[in-house]
């Protein structure tokens, strides 16, 4: 018997679940994105719904759904514009709220390739998340159609921006040196989690609850990342493809999944 089987048989054994659930959504904002910030627009509306229906599989009853929204585009190049962020909203009684602040983002900027991803996904990871309830998922879903910056190009890409005219003017603070000390910060290693979370009680994402969902490509690190990290999974997205292959109805089992599993 396969292990989601076995999962599945005590799911059905115990009942159902209840979880207190928060997500928060990092999007790439860069000019090539702007369809699949429309996919995720048109979704907001409805998400709750999708998501609960992707759930009756797992038996998972939401105590408390909250979601929020962050943007990332290129530190080095966007200066001032490179991130923004929502607080956390209610779902569903401020389904509205949510899909109109997902509506004010502008896809714009960026000026190469990589991007700030893992920066984005490393704010993220410091976010508000529920403290309260038996049963926690703190899970964070990723859309971006092209690879990350590494955190160890910081003094190259800063060479690089100033060239341009531009700097890292609001690079946050207390980023990971490398992609190893990123992977501990996710994995909860003590020392890490506290160093990068910005102030002295680390993150509070849950130990057992912290889940990744990657709408992502074939490249670094989201490749590796899926592999080498537990409770990741990824939807595989087209380099380049400003998300159009994405299909947001793949997005709501895969969250759900990422939910079900313990």
């Amino acid at each position: 018997m396969s292990e989601m089987q076995e999962m599945m048989d005590m799911l059905g054994r115990t009942g159902e679940i209840e979880t207190n659930v928060d997500i928060v959504f990092v999007i790439d904002a860069t000019r090539s994105m702007e369809p699949m910030i429309e996919k995720v627009k048109d979704a907001a509306l409805t998400f709750h719904e999708e998501l609960y229906s992707a759930l009756k599989e797992y038996k998972r009853v939401i105590n408390n759904l909250r979601i929020k929204v962050t943007w990332f585009r290129d530190f080095y190049f966007d200066g001032k514009y490179a991130y923004g962020e929502s607080r956390f909203f209610d779902l569903p009684a401020e389904k509205q709220q949510f899909h109109d602040f997902v509506a004010g983002i502008e896809a714009k900027g960026g000026y190469d390739d990589p991007e700030s991803s893992l920066e984005a996904l490393t704010l993220a990871m410091r976010s508000d998340f529920v403290q309260e309830g038996e049963r926690k998922r703190h899970i964070i879903v990723l859309f971006t159609d092209e690879e990350a910056h590494r955190f160890e190009d910081y003094d190259r890409l800063t060479r690089e921006a100033a060239v341009l005219g531009a700097r890292p003017e609001i690079y946050p603070q207390n980023m990971p040196a490398n992609i190893g000390e990123f992977y501990n910060a996710w994995s909860g290693n003590g020392r890490y989690q506290e160093a990068l979370s910005g102030g002295p009680s680390g993150t509070k994402l849950d130990i057992y609850g912290r889940r990744l969902v990657l709408c992502a490509p074939d490249v670094y690190p989201w490749r590796d990342m899926e592999i080498d990290l537990e409770n990741v999974l990824r939807i595989n997205m087209q380099k380049g493809g400003s998300g159009e292959d994405l299909d947001m109805r793949v997005v709501y089992p895969m969250i759900a999944m990422s939910m079900a599993r313990n």
